[in-house]
């Protein structure tokens, strides 16, 4: 039994020193809308089963983890960060950092990106991520909660008729 708990103990020891438990400079928060592209419903609403072409917009926010303030524009410039959302069936939208809503006194400084459906595209359940990547190779990901077991996926249907 000794032998077991200090094998363990070297184990988590080692996991530890590698890096293996390293955390990530950021951290998201993230969900998915309707964009206004071919909508049949309301638009900048969470949702989770869109018509075909229909626009799935993905929105964010990026925070520094050693902080946990939500990132400026002058840091997002600075450290190059980029963030993508994407279908697992590798669909990728690129993500602007930008005042919400546009052109508001009372704007707020968030990630939105959004893409449309083709008309063709397969219908089915598909699972999201959120990527963030920085021009020094640092990165973070996010799923939605639920997504191991399947759940927090976007349906895409046909139109109704």
């Amino acid at each position: 039994m000794r032998l077991s708990r200090r094998a363990l103990l070297a184990c988590v020891a080692l996991a530890a020193l590698s890096g293996a438990w390293a955390k990530s400079a950021y951290f998201v928060q993230a969900d998915v809308v309707r964009g206004a592209i071919g909508a049949t419903g309301a638009v900048c609403v969470f949702n989770g089963v869109f018509q075909q072409g229909e626009q799935i917009v993905w929105r964010a926010y990026v925070f520094d983890s050693e902080t946990g303030e939500v990132l400026t524009p002058e840091q997002v410039e600075s450290l190059g960060i980029q963030v993508f959302g994407v279908l697992d069936d590798n669909q990728k939208a690129e993500l602007h950092f930008m005042p919400h809503p546009p052109g508001s006194d009372k704007a707020e400084f968030f990630w939105a990106g959004g893409w449309q459906i083709p008309a063709d595209f397969a219908t089915g359940n598909y699972a999201w991520t959120l990527q963030v990547v920085d021009a020094a190779g640092n990165t973070a990901t996010y799923s939605p909660m639920g997504a191991a077991l399947g759940l927090g996926a976007i349906s895409i249907v046909e139109p109704a008729n």
